[in-house]
């Protein structure tokens, strides 16, 4: 009886050794809740979304904050991690997504005032290995040929799990099949069709050899985009068909996406570039812009006004669906990430110094330029 006790004991501590193990794998900000901020809204935020009546903002060391009276006061939402939020996205008034850093992809069913954690960057990377050596043992390349793209594949997805969980997510997509899609730094892009439960890897399938950072995606129609890192722009032109490299109309990195009312599609970035495909398969034209800072986010208002933030505190402003802008005189400006309007009609806007709540702009705010067109280029 003495050895059963002692066996029984020594497997209780062998279980609890392996469980701690496994629990000091996962960093630390994975497993450590936000914390509570005096001051939430003067916080770095990265995004905004407007949930029916509800705002809500994300941004630093797993910072979620949420307002039901159009901005003017904020509550801190629940949230498991510590780590910096990059981008949120809201299928409906209650089911909500956000991704970040270290691989994160958290979940909302409350309209954002808690969140689950359902996936990172420690199971990212092991979904990576487990797709690349899947793709390679089907095909069986000279293991030899150091520049083949399946053992290319293969190291870089051992170079995941070797890094652990450090590579940021960017971008979210929500399809209307209910599905997720999030990508992010280096080519990372994995997807969930049953609500975060399981997840599939998509960088043997993707067309980025160099493993260029997606910045974000963008839907349009039938279309889906990523786009990112010295001017990527990658096409699916029908739901579940595959990505292929399209010719893109910059040279620099882009930084952000919006699809408008009428079909038209922007991307834009690096140095206050913006690039217009007015319908699905027509060619990108440059769009002139007083501004040379890169533009990050963008939004369209219900009025059709389209504003374009940027990183060094700068908004422009487009009356004719993003084929001419012009910069909006601010009293005070600060790197911008996101925007979004109150149910009040008011802008809010998020970036590095928190939030700044302002009267949407009147359209005499928003003088005419002519826009510059270039050379067009198909999308």
């Amino acid at each position: 009886m003495a050895q059963m006790k002692y066996a029984a004991a020594a497997l209780a501590a062998t279980l609890a050794a392996d469980a701690a193990q496994a629990a000091a794998a996962v960093p630390a900000a994975l497993q450590r809740p936000a914390l509570a901020v005096a001051q939430p809204a003067r916080a770095n935020l990265q995004a905004i979304e407007r949930v029916g009546k509800r705002l809500v903002a994300a941004g630093e060391r797993g910072l979620v904050i949420y307002s039901d009276d159009g901005g003017n006061h904020w509550k801190q939402a629940r949230v498991p991690v510590s780590v910096t939020l990059a981008a949120l996205r809201f299928a409906n008034e209650r089911e909500g997504w956000a991704v970040g850093n270290m691989g994160v992809v958290l979940r909302s069913s409350d309209s954002g005032a808690s969140w689950q954690r359902v996936f990172d960057g420690e199971t990212g990377a092991k979904l990576a290995l487990q797709a690349a050596q899947q793709a390679w043992d089907a095909a069986r390349p000279n293991p030899d040929d150091a520049e083949h793209p399946l053992n290319v594949l293969l190291d870089e997805a051992r170079r995941l799990v070797d890094e652990g969980a450090d590579k940021p997510l960017l971008g979210i997509d929500l399809r209307a099949d209910g599905s997720v899609m999030v990508a992010g730094a280096y080519g990372i892009a994995f997807s969930t069709l049953d609500g975060g439960r399981t997840w599939r890897a998509h960088m043997a399938e993707l067309p980025n050899p160099e493993g260029a950072t997606y910045y974000g995606i963008a839907r349009r129609g039938q279309e889906q985009y990523l786009f990112g890192e010295q001017g990527l722009i990658l096409r699916a032109g029908a739901p579940g068909a595959p990505f292929a490299a399209t010719t893109s109309p910059a040279s620099g990195s882009l930084f952000g996406g919006l699809t408008l009312k009428d079909d038209a599609l922007l991307v834009f970035g690096l140095r206050g570039k913006v690039y217009r495909s007015a319908t699905p398969g027509a060619p990108w034209v440059e769009v002139q812009t007083p501004v040379d800072a890169s533009l990050i986010s963008g939004l369209q208002a219900t009025d059709g006004t389209v504003l374009l933030l940027g990183a060094a505190g700068q908004v422009v402003a487009s009356r004719d669906g993003g084929q001419r802008f012009s910069a909006l005189p601010l009293k005070e400006r600060f790197p911008f990430t996101g925007a979004a309007v109150a149910p009040d009609g008011s802008l809010v806007l998020v970036g590095t110094r928190g939030l700044l709540r302002m009267p949407m702009p009147g359209r005499d705010a928003a003088p005419k330029l002519q826009a510059s067109i270039k050379s067009p280029t198909k999308p």
